[in-house]
């Protein structure tokens, strides 16, 4: 029986936030954990690593890697999302400070979910791929986009694997990013660690 994942680490982000993450796996399958914070706070003024607060994550996914619950919190409220049984259909809400917004859009199992500039999320739809996208090759998916003001909106986003653990994403209005993935399906991150 091979060891189950259970790692957390950091990652600087270009625009100099941090990313912390952890990732508990098990029978079931993934249980990440994210937090991004630092940058440059409101007056220009640099947070640093323990800085500002921009959005935390918790996203649990089965054995496939398909994602069966995802919770984000961000300044602007907090955001649930789960699959229906059926697979045809993802359903949540925003809680925020006007109120509560219900959310329900079309799912899919070719469906993705990109949170911001979160590489967790669509980190696991790309890993899901290392086997039938080589590099140089690209594969669009229908993603349900999610911002940081908790707005969601259905999209697509061009994908294609740069190298090895190196992917491109292009998304429906033009952004560009680029996702370093390791073989574990895990950011390629300045620091690891263990959780036990």
């Amino acid at each position: 029986m091979s060891r189950f994942l259970r790692d957390g680490g950091r990652v600087a982000l270009p625009d100099s936030r941090l990313l912390v993450w952890s990732v508990a796996e098990g029978r079931r399958g993934r249980r990440w954990r994210t937090l991004v914070s630092g940058g440059v706070a409101r007056g220009g003024e640099a947070a640093g690593g323990g800085g500002t607060f921009a959005r935390g994550l918790l996203l649990e996914v089965d054995l496939a890697g398909r994602p069966t619950r995802l919770e984000l919190t961000t300044p602007a409220g907090l955001l649930t999302l789960h699959p229906e049984p059926d697979g045809r259909s993802i359903h949540g809400n925003v809680v925020s400070p006007t109120g509560v917004r219900p959310l329900a859009f079309a799912w899919s199992p070719d469906h993705e979910l990109a949170v911001a500039d979160d590489a967790i999320a669509i980190g696991l739809a790309l890993h899901r791929r290392r086997g039938t996208v080589g590099p140089g090759e690209s594969v669009e998916l229908p993603v349900l986009a999610i911002d940081p003001e908790l707005e969601v909106a259905e999209g697509r986003l061009m994908v294609t694997r740069t190298s090895e653990d190196g992917w491109l994403l292009v998304g429906s209005s033009g952004e560009r990013r680029i996702v370093a993935l390791d073989r574990d399906g895990v950011p390629a991150s300045d620091e690891r660690w263990p959780l036990e």
